[in-house]
């Protein structure tokens, strides 16, 4: 079980880097490109980064601090939570490219960060749940 909780407490803290990393690397000049929309920029010239993202990432990153804060059990719901928004995030938008004609690839490679942060969440939880005991009786 202890190396579960390793897992999981080293996810959560390279998911809250990330996330913290994404908000504070777009301040750096020359990162963002900025688009004709000027709520939304390209990081990199790849990337799609609205406000919505900016926030999300911002507050994704400010619960995973509070998570590591808190202790194991905070950091599985943290992964439950953030894992259960990023792949819908990921499925949405890749229906989404499908629908309006983007190139597999294209569409593939935008959504595949989001895809990268489920796998490594599924992982950790999968790792981290699978020594519950589930022989109790039910009633």
């Amino acid at each position: 079980m202890q190396k579960a909780n390793k897992i999981v407490k080293l996810i959560t803290l390279f998911l809250t880097v990330l996330f913290v990393g994404i908000v504070l690397m777009e301040r750096i000049p020359g990162v963002m490109i900025a688009t004709a929309d000027k709520y939304e920029s390209l990081m990199f010239g790849l990337f799609k980064i609205s406000l919505l993202d900016d926030i999300t990432h911002g507050l994704s990153g400010l619960l995973g601090l509070y998570a590591l804060i808190k202790g194991y059990r905070y950091s599985v719901y943290f992964l439950m939570f953030i894992g259960g928004y990023y792949s819908l995030d990921a499925t949405f938008f890749i229906i989404n490219g499908f629908i309006t004609g983007q190139g597999f690839i294209e569409n593939i490679m935008l959504n595949g960060p989001h895809i990268g942060i489920t796998a490594l969440i599924i992982f950790a939880l999968f790792k981290s749940l699978k020594k519950i005991e589930l022989n109790q009786d039910i009633k």
